[in-house]
């Protein structure tokens, strides 16, 4: 089918308009790239990055390094480090997301709801499931964490 010149016109001011302002085509030039954490930044040095959050919560020192977060806000890797503390994960929600944690110094002491003790120390890892409830005591460690969360997806 042939094009009328005022069609082949109208036609080139849309896709003009939707190459400054769709999203589609927006996302279309933007290149996706892996995210990394060297063996240096494992060791301590992401903890001196500017985007490094550092905070004190009941007198234990903390800080946190977001790696990536999914563009839902669904999902989410950093690096963790934190001092002694001792946390109480309460019912009936519980952990409000799902978490991976692979300890790269340290440990953790998790105590269910149900009394079971599990002991999880520096090269190994653990997944909180969403909804865990129970006690979460260390006396410090810096871990690699994976979260995950579908609800933050919905807000």
């Amino acid at each position: 089918m042939l094009m009328t010149k005022a069609r082949r016109s109208a036609l080139a001011a849309a896709l003009a308009v939707c190459s400054l302002g769709c999203p589609y085509a927006q996302a279309q030039t933007q290149t996706t790239k892996p995210v990394k954490f060297s063996k240096a930044d494992l060791g301590g040095a992401v903890f001196n990055r500017k985007d490094a959050q550092k905070s004190v919560e009941g007198g234990t020192q903390m800080t946190d390094v977001v790696g990536f977060t999914s563009p839902d806000k669904a999902y989410q890797t950093g690096v963790f480090k934190s001092g002694p503390s001792h946390e109480v994960i309460k019912g009936p929600q519980g952990l409000a997301y799902t978490e991976f944690l692979y300890f790269l110094s340290g440990g953790v002491k998790l105590t269910s709801s149900d009394g079971s003790v599990l002991n999880v120390g520096t090269g190994e890892a653990v997944t909180l499931p969403k909804g865990w409830t129970g006690q979460f005591d260390t006396e410090g460690y810096t871990k690699l964490y994976v979260t995950y969360s579908p609800d933050d997806a919905k807000q």
